[in-house]
């Protein structure tokens, strides 16, 4: 099948997507995706690059609780910027997240970057993009303890909900969560779990996601928590001949 017509299948069956919660007479929710964050780390670049998915999931969960938002999952992102070729670049300019978001059926497309310093201070840089006109709509910036990674994302992901205008008068933002010293690292096997599932490799991705849940507090990052866990049945489950 050619690629033109994966496209236009894609982009049909998201269309029908998009249209979920606009049946009887329901408010239409807003469309999200999040694009894989750039790696902008100046020192240990390559130690840190699973954090250009992992930054994005975690933002994902974030908006998920919002019932203002439909959220475009990962792997049907992954498989669109495969098919236009985003994923190798690494690079996203508005012009390519809009043109993503066009054949999900996306209203908002984000993407951005981070920094990890050699004091272990974290910057997130992110932004929205109208899928209809391709320019840059919201533009927010967190910065923190990168080992408060986390509680980074959440606030990231509440003020996104402001600033595009999705979250209610009366939402009240739930404190996030609180990083103990060391969390980044537990945190980064997270990411490495997500990495290691894009590269489709199962078993090491469980081993990952377990070593996440021993080394990260109970009462942390119950989505990520969740997460992983509903992750490490799905990819250990035994596979159909």
């Amino acid at each position: 099948m050619k690629t033109g017509r994966r496209l236009a299948i894609a982009l049909g069956l998201c269309g029908a997507w998009a249209g979920a919660g606009a049946q009887d007479g329901a408010t239409p929710r807003a469309v999200v995706a999040v694009m894989p964050f750039s790696n902008a780390s100046l020192r240990d670049h390559a130690t840190y690059e699973p954090f250009t998915v992992g930054v994005a999931a975690m933002l994902l969960s974030e908006l998920r609780a919002n019932p203002r938002i439909q959220i475009i999952e990962r792997e049907r992102l992954r498989q669109v910027l495969d098919e236009l070729q985003l994923a190798q670049s690494g690079e996203v300019d508005p012009a390519g997240a809009a043109r993503a978001g066009r054949i999900l059926g996306a209203r908002h497309m984000i993407f951005g970057a981070f920094i990890i310093d050699p004091r272990g201070r974290l910057r997130i840089d992110a932004r929205a993009v109208n899928v209809q006109t391709s320019e840059i709509e919201h533009v927010e910036t967190v910065n923190d303890d990168a080992d408060n990674l986390l509680g980074a994302v959440q606030r990231l992901g509440q003020q996104l909900n402001r600033g595009l205008r999705l979250a209610g008068p009366s939402d009240a933002s739930r404190p996030p969560d609180a990083g103990r010293q060391g969390q980044l690292l537990a945190d980064l096997k997270y990411a490495r779990a997500l990495q290691e599932e894009d590269r489709r490799n199962p078993a090491r991705a469980v081993q990952l996601y377990r070593e996440y849940l021993a080394e990260s507090p109970a009462g942390y990052a119950m989505a990520q928590r969740q997460e992983a866990e509903a992750r490490i049945r799905l990819l250990s489950a035994p596979k159909p001949f």
